[in-house]
């Protein structure tokens, strides 16, 4: 009996549609013109917004370009003010302080840069005689600067995250991860001519052919922590990462079977 009843309103729906159908056609001719105008403006309207993202997009990378060197600069600064805090109770009480001379702020400059030399932008790198030479030098860059809170390590979800501690995921970011991108790029932005050694030689063109995939992105493969870690990746290895995903360090890109981990902090 339902199932009779179920037929009933199934027609009896069937034949409304019908007759709005009908309706509807009745009015083609004087809402055809309206139909047409509204599909016109939705079009132009999609081409403006495509337009707008495109413009937004170009601009916050110029910004992101200021950003940076603005913070180069900051930082340089910051040398010399501590320099200046250093010697400033040297000149209490004397009515004529005694500034400090461009020799020994030139010396206070090269005794901080002493305490961490090899540390800068991979744009700076890109400049900067090191570059060309063949002897091979532990470099570290602020692109690949990440840190990991308390409070997001708490959003990571628990069947993920399992009997894990933050100090273990923070030391497998910074240990492993983060100094698997920094020998990458130390060795592919070198010269042709400073890479003498035949494996790192193979190593560097592996590299800058990788690179046109994703030639807006600083990225590892797959392959590239397998040769860092020396052994093939476990379970475990594979859950941290997807932990630095969740966390939008990294993003994991797929592409012809290689699997690249695109570096995403404060993208």
């Amino acid at each position: 009996m339902d199932s009779l009843e179920a037929l009933f309103h199934k027609q009896i729906d069937t034949i409304k549609r019908i007759e709005l159908f009908l309706d509807i056609y009745k009015c083609k001719q004087l809402v055809a013109k309206d139909l047409q105008d509204l599909r016109a403006d939705v079009r132009v309207a999609s081409e403006k917004l495509h337009l707008t993202k495109e413009y937004l997009e170009t601009d916050r990378k110029d910004i992101s370009v200021q950003f940076i060197e603005i913070m180069r600069k900051m930082r340089r600064n910051e040398l010399l003010i501590l320099h200046l805090l250093e010697v400033l109770p040297q000149t209490v009480g004397n009515t004529e302080p005694n500034l400090p001379s461009k020799g020994n702020m030139e010396a206070s400059k090269a005794e901080a840069q002493h305490e961490n030399p090899s540390k800068m932008y991979l744009s700076d790198y890109l400049k900067s005689p090191f570059t060309v030479r063949s002897k091979p030098r532990a470099m570290k860059f602020y692109d690949f600067d990440a840190e990991i809170t308390e409070e997001q390590f708490e959003t990571i979800p628990k069947y993920l995250k399992g009997r894990m501690q933050l100090a273990e995921l923070v030391q497998f970011l910074q240990g492993e991860v983060i100094k698997c991108f920094e020998d990458k790029y130390s060795l592919m932005y070198k010269h042709r001519k400073a890479v003498p050694n035949q494996h790192d030689l193979a190593a560097w063109k592996e590299y800058n052919h990788l690179q046109a995939n994703f030639p807006e992105h600083s990225f590892v493969t797959q392959e590239d922590l397998t040769r860092k870690t020396g052994k093939v990746l476990d379970k475990k290895y594979h859950a941290k990462l997807q932990m630095l995903r969740h966390l939008h360090i990294l993003r994991e890109v797929r592409s012809d079977g290689t699997v690249y981990y695109l570096w995403n902090y404060n993208k």
